[in-house]
């Protein structure tokens, strides 16, 4: 959900790994962060991969008991402290990515940021319950539940797997 949130792509068993001392999550390369994965060549059309292996591997409840809770209670999470992330993302505006400044210099020398200011009001919206960079209309804001159910329906869509990574197993 916090990847959802901040727009962070290209989550794979390799990138997202387990310390085996505390069976903590850690997350390495943040390359697609800030919907980067729709610009890919074959853009990232799930809010976040939950392929059959991946849903095996949550129990015989598989997305629909402990993974749902836990989406729920991290959204409502988010959501309660929406100030305090959107002060640290914020930042972002006045101290972009190195990658967003190469082409948007404006004459004086500062920069401007369409980049930047587009990933907060995407976050915002996300943080209001609104679905961004999901195969969906534009909507109104939805409860946490209706959220975290939604995107959990496109992350498994069958549809939506097929059409961007090859490795999500259909045959399983």
């Amino acid at each position: 959900m916090v990847g959802h949130i901040v727009g962070l792509g290209d989550r794979h068993g390799e990138n997202i790994l387990f310390d085996s001392a505390t069976g903590d999550c850690v997350h390495v390369d943040f390359s697609c962060l800030f919907d980067r994965g729709l610009l890919l060549d074959k853009p990232e059309v799930v809010p976040f991969r939950l392929t059959q292996n991946m849903i095996d591997g949550l129990g015989i409840t598989g997305y629909e008991g402990v993974f749902l809770k836990v989406c729920e209670i991290t959204l409502s999470v988010l959501r309660s402290h929406k100030e305090t992330l959107m002060t640290v993302l914020e930042t972002f505006i006045h101290d972009p990515l190195v990658e967003w400044t190469k082409s948007n210099k404006s004459s004086g020398g500062e920069v401007q940021n369409p980049h930047a200011q587009r990933a907060i009001t995407n976050i915002e919206a996300r943080l209001q319950g609104v679905l961004v960079g999901v195969k969906a209309s534009p909507s109104l804001p939805l409860s946490v539940e209706g959220q975290a159910r939604r995107l959990i329906a496109e992350a498994v869509s069958l549809s939506n797997l097929g059409k961007m990574y090859i490795w999500w197993m259909p045959w399983f």
